[in-house]
């Protein structure tokens, strides 16, 4: 059965599904999502095993192939600024290009549920009375329910980039770069974690958004030094 996809990711879908069958779409989208990852991350700080990654990804493209890539990183940026409101954009793409499968053992949990989670986590933090909230998701998947939180913010006239701190967590490589991007891209103060425990023991699985890292200052710029590389090693999927 033919898998539907929205109309406004049809030109991604489409920039994606270049090579006519050469490379598997899937395996593409996972490629573009890893190197945009590293290109976010190496704003912020550089690991030359970043760098070896990035290298080590393309090079199965040929050089006129590689070009594609910018596109799609062109045309994903519009698709956020097209947006009126924070989406799930690489999340619903992610499911419509048929990623998710039984085999893999992943559930994406709908959008709805993600807003229902994040309104019932604001009532619960506003209880407190804080003025500075923060959210946890230890199965975050695309992000959902943190990009979600963030909704739930700007409808309550808060700013999410200054009024919340964002933790997203899994042990699903793709995923753990999507959310990266994702939050990235929307300027959420926030780490990403690789990986399955709740305790953050090993910092070298942890990677924090610019705005995160600006907030920890330049004294704490040694905290935010860990690479996409050295997690993909120790996660491959």
């Amino acid at each position: 059965m033919k898998q539907y996809i929205n109309p406004k990711y049809k030109k991604f879908v489409s920039l994606l599904n270049f090579s006519n069958g050469k490379y598997d779409i899937v395996d593409v989208f996972k490629d573009f999502v890893t190197m945009y990852a590293i290109a976010i991350k190496n704003k912020c700080y550089y690991e030359e095993i970043d760098e070896q990654m990035y290298f080590k990804t393309i090079e199965k493209y040929k050089r006129c192939e590689m070009e594609i890539f910018l596109e799609l990183r062109e045309e994903l940026e519009n698709l956020y600024m097209q947006e009126s409101k924070i989406r799930d954009v690489l999340g619903e793409i992610y499911y419509q290009i048929g990623a998710i499968k039984k085999g893999n053992k992943q559930f994406f949990s709908p959008k709805e549920v993600g807003i229902l989670a994040s309104l019932l986590a604001k009532d619960y933090l506003s209880e407190g009375k804080r003025e500075f909230d923060g959210v946890y998701d230890c199965a975050c998947g695309s992000g959902i329910l943190l990009l979600s939180f963030g909704n739930v913010l700007i409808n309550k006239n808060i700013d999410y980039t200054k009024k919340a701190f964002y933790c997203g967590q899994d042990i699903d490589f793709i995923c753990f770069c999507m959310t990266y991007i994702q939050i990235s891209l929307y300027r959420y103060a926030r780490f990403s974690h690789l990986g399955r425990y709740t305790k953050f023991t090993n910092k070298k699985n942890i990677l924090y958004t610019r705005v995160f890292s600006r907030k920890m200052g330049r004294k704490n710029e040694t905290k935010c030094k860990n690479n996409i590389g050295e997690n993909y090693e120790k996660k491959k999927i």
